[in-house]
């Protein structure tokens, strides 16, 4: 079983791998932002798959927030970060275009913040609650 420490430490992971992907998008690096999406959407799918089947359903009844909160936030997270590989398919592997660097990063903030809020209730709702 991993303890909130491990899913904690989770949640770092995929912040600093979008941080790296951010960074690579800055950097014109095309190629190298799509391979840390990919790495993202692996933890995150791993992430998502452990907390479904072990944590959500041990939810208490009266938790701070419903299972169908975080299978919701799960769900939107999944969508967002599909529609982001989905936008660097089509792009060479480096862009040199500063205006199109930044609204690829401009387009990342959405789903980083949706990410963040995400962690946040995990952390102070759901790990606690079913981990104590």
């Amino acid at each position: 079983m991993k303890t909130n420490r491990n899913l904690e430490g989770q949640h770092t992971e995929m912040l600093d791998v979008l941080q790296q992907e951010r960074l690579a998008l800055l950097a014109g690096d095309i190629g190298a932002a799509r391979q840390l999406l990919d790495r993202l959407n692996m933890l995150q799918q791993d992430h998502i798959a452990h907390e479904e089947a072990e944590l959500i359903p041990r939810l208490p009844p009266l938790a701070r927030w419903p299972a169908k909160v975080y299978l919701a936030e799960h769900s939107k997270l999944g969508a967002m970060l599909a529609e982001l590989r989905t936008a660097l398919a089509p792009l060479p592997a480096q862009v040199s275009d500063a205006s199109t660097r930044l609204t690829l990063i401009d387009a990342h903030m959405p789903f980083k913040h949706v990410l963040e809020h995400h962690f946040e209730r995990e952390e102070k709702g759901l790990f606690i609650e079913v981990h104590g």
